[in-house]
């Protein structure tokens, strides 16, 4: 076929989601004349009717929204509506036609070119018109795309240009494409393991997310790709969990779809091994989230009554009595474990899922290493030797699962539409980006994959009729995803490497190693299943890929994880005290351990003075309770010499692992060599005076005996009196009158 003139080329405006929002391959974009594009900024969105197919012999009718996002009236316009004669038959033409490289508003003068006139648009406002070419005026016969153009012309000449397609459901259509659909059921992000209760209530009422999205694939060959997330949360609260929720979980294990696993929390396995995780990180623990009381047993009602009263009835006498009523109690087998709220019925387990554009081919090995042995990879991320090419193939010694971003791009934006135009007009591009496909190779179909990616379908029709519209063309129709998945690879193909951000992989790089400084810090805990478990979790939940399109909200969740973390490592520490003075010889010095944790830690204080004045034991094992400060009692002994020391304090686990941030340092002022002086000073004067006095006693028993031994001699030499009367009478007489005054 022949290329559109460039002159002929124009964009579309997509007013999906929120905003206005560019296509990745379609190349979807708002775009406004360049006359007015400042001043007067008119979005228009063109979208045939019948979803884009065009019958023999009806007539062609074209929806336009037209919406004024500028600041003043625009009136007096009209709308040109040309559908140009020139088959488009390749998905680069499409691509071409629907983003192309410039503004111009010329059409081809053989174009089939209806108008209409346009109301007067005050700012802010949209309005919705309708074209319409009769089927007299299209003159087509065979089976193909065309492109259509709309033009607004102002009153002043300002133009704003939009392009959409229609194919004509002539004679020859090719046989079908074959189209395997793959759709990921996950949530909106969040910051912790495990989706609250308040918030499983809204997302599966009646009409929450994932009703909506379970409603559009249920009972369809569609593949489910869950988050285990779901699952586990709704189990978790046992007999808590939301009817809403329980119900919707009873649904989808009824569902016949086949039905796969993601990672947890859809979590960014190719960040993961981006940023040089050992393994894909995988839960460990839910047992922090669980109550026995929500998993109880009734046991068999007692004899007695109960302390609880029940319903009252009457006895025999006529007296109400209290009917015993079965008390609730924790059975030990039905508090599930980690396991036992993982476990579910998939139809397979191995399959990886990045977000698109996000693989390199480094990263298909360190998949199958860690058991996903196929991986789903937007076309644009990889190359195959031909766009015929089947959506299986090899890449070294892994399997891909290619998605085809031609199809995927129009089937998401139908997905999510907020608007019955915008939908229209994404059903239109679905069906004739299925018709290029189609007609790439009409001998021999094959079979492709289109994904949904994880924005979530804007209510629960829309991606119903996305789904529909798959079946109701001539030349698609929709294939068992499971049988897809189990295809051999039918070519080999090579990743083209397009790796994460650097800013995002160098953020997940801190979180991991984060993880590992909590894992360690942990062997002062007896158990820590329930500290780690936690926070795996919540790593998990921050690494969803649906944070990938908030990095704004991320990264505010990313630092709250970091507070988190820091909060845990400082959880344990030593108070800083007042200084400590030793004034004996040896001594306890207190060393006060807080601990912040809901857990009891067993660690060890370890100890080194700054010098020799002070000898101190250099461990001290102690155990703090759960949210308690405790006193080590460490033994010093004074040294040589007095003077301060410095002792510097830290904790220590008991596998070696430094737990405190930062040492702590106690001084301690030595006083014991005065005592020691003053001890022998004292000791050598009573030493000394009891030397002195034992001396006196000794010199003063020798002196009274040497007296004694005088008297006894003298009184030998006198002999005795009572043998001599006469020889005493005279001495006595002497001696009286030696004593006696003379008279007078």
């Amino acid at each position: 076929m022949n290329l559109p003139p460039p002159r002929r080329l124009r964009a579309i405006p997509a007013l999906l989601g929120l905003g206005v929002v560019a296509s990745s391959m379609l190349g979807i974009v708002p775009v406004t004349g360049a006359a007015n594009a400042a001043e007067e900024p008119v979005q228009v969105v063109l979208a045939p009717a019948n979803g884009g197919v065009a019958q023999p012999g009806a007539d062609l009718t074209v929806t336009a929204s037209l919406t004024n996002s500028g600041s003043t009236t625009i009136d007096g316009a009209s709308l040109q509506i040309a559908v140009d004669r020139e088959f488009i038959s390749t998905r680069a033409d499409l691509a071409e036609w629907l983003s192309p490289a410039d503004d111009t508003s010329t059409v081809d003068s053989d174009a089939i070119i209806t108008s209409v006139a346009v109301p007067a648009l005050k700012p802010g406002e949209e309005h919705v018109v309708q074209a319409t070419i009769p089927a007299a005026s299209v003159p087509f016969e065979d089976w193909g795309v065309h492109g259509i153009t709309g033009t607004l012309e102002q009153g002043d000449g300002t133009e704003t240009v939009a392009h959409t397609s229609v194919v004509f459901n002539g004679a020859d259509a090719p046989a079908p494409t074959r189209v395997a659909v793959a759709v990921p059921l996950t949530t909106q992000p969040g910051q912790t393991g495990l989706i609250p209760e308040a918030t499983l209530a809204t997302i599966t009422a009646d009409d929450g997310l994932l009703t909506r999205e379970l409603d559009a694939v249920i009972g369809r060959p569609v593949g489910i790709l869950i988050d285990p997330r779901i699952i586990v949360s709704i189990r978790a609260l046992g007999s808590t969990a939301p009817s809403s929720a329980i119900s919707w979980l009873e649904r989808l294990q009824g569902a016949s779809n086949p039905i796969y696993q993601l990672s947890y929390a859809d979590a960014d396995v190719a960040a993961m091994s981006q940023a040089g995780s050992a393994q894909l990180l995988t839960p460990n623990s839910f047992d922090y989230a669980l109550d026995e009381a929500d998993f109880v047993d009734l046991a068999p009602p007692t004899t007695s009554p109960s302390p609880t009263t029940g319903a009252a009835a009457v006895s025999p006498g006529g007296e109400a009595t209290d009917t015993p009523t079965p008390t609730p109690s924790p059975t030990p087998d039905a508090v599930p474990d980690t396991s036992a709220l993982l476990q579910w019925d998939y139809t397979g387990t191995s399959i990886a899922w990045p977000r698109d554009d996000t693989v390199t081919a480094a990263d298909l090995p360190y998949f199958a290493a860690n058991g996903l042995t196929t991986t789903i990879v937007s076309s644009s991320n990889v190359s195959t030797p031909s766009s015929a090419v089947g959506g299986v193939v090899r890449a070294g010694d892994n399997t891909v699962l290619v998605s085809d971003d031609t199809v995927s791009t129009p089937l998401r934006e139908a997905a999510g539409a907020l608007t019955a135009t915008e939908r229209q007009k994404s059903l239109s591009d679905l069906a004739s980006s299925l018709a290029v496909v189609a007609n790439e190779d009409d001998s021999s179909p094959r079979t492709i994959l289109a994904t949904l990616d994880r924005a979530a379908p804007s209510d629960g029709t829309a991606l119903t009729d996305a789904l529909n519209s798959l079946d109701a063309l001539s030349w698609s129709s929709t294939t068992a995803f499971d049988g897809f998945a189990a295809q051999a690879p039918a070519a080999d193909a090579t990743v083209v490497d397009q790796p994460e951000p650097a800013e995002r992989t160098g953020q997940v790089a801190a979180l991991l190693a984060s993880e590992n400084q909590v894992a360690a810090f942990s062997s002062i805990i007896a158990d820590p299943t329930n500290l780690l478990g936690e926070n795996r979790a919540n790593i998990l939940s921050l690494l969803a890929n649906s944070w990938a399109s908030n990095s704004g909200g991320w990264n505010v969740a990313m630092q709250a994880q970091a507070d988190r973390s820091t909060q845990t490592l400082g959880a344990v520490s030593i108070v800083a005290g007042s200084p400590i003075n030793l004034v004996s010889n040896t001594g306890d010095m207190p060393v006060l351990v807080e601990n912040k944790l809901p857990y009891p830690v067993t660690l060890t204080v370890r100890l080194s003075p700054s010098n020799f004045r002070l000898v101190v034991q250099r461990e001290v094992s102690i155990t703090v309770e759960a949210s308690s400060s405790k006193q080590a009692k460490v033994p010093i002994t004074a040294g040589v010499a007095n003077g301060d020391t410095i002792v510097r304090a830290e904790l220590v686990s008991p596998t070696g692992i430094l737990i405190s941030a930062q040492p702590t340092f106690i001084p301690v002022n030595v006083s014991a060599d005065w005592e020691v002086a003053g001890s022998w000073l004292v000791g050598g004067v009573v030493g000394a005076l009891l030397i002195f006095a034992a001396i006196r006693l000794f010199l003063k028993r020798r002196h009274n005996r040497a007296a004694e031994n005088t008297a006894e001699t003298a009184a030998e030499t006198a002999g005795d009196p009572d043998d001599d009367p006469d020889a005493a009478a005279p001495t006595a007489a002497a001696a009286e009158s030696d004593t006696e005054e003379p008279r007078g």
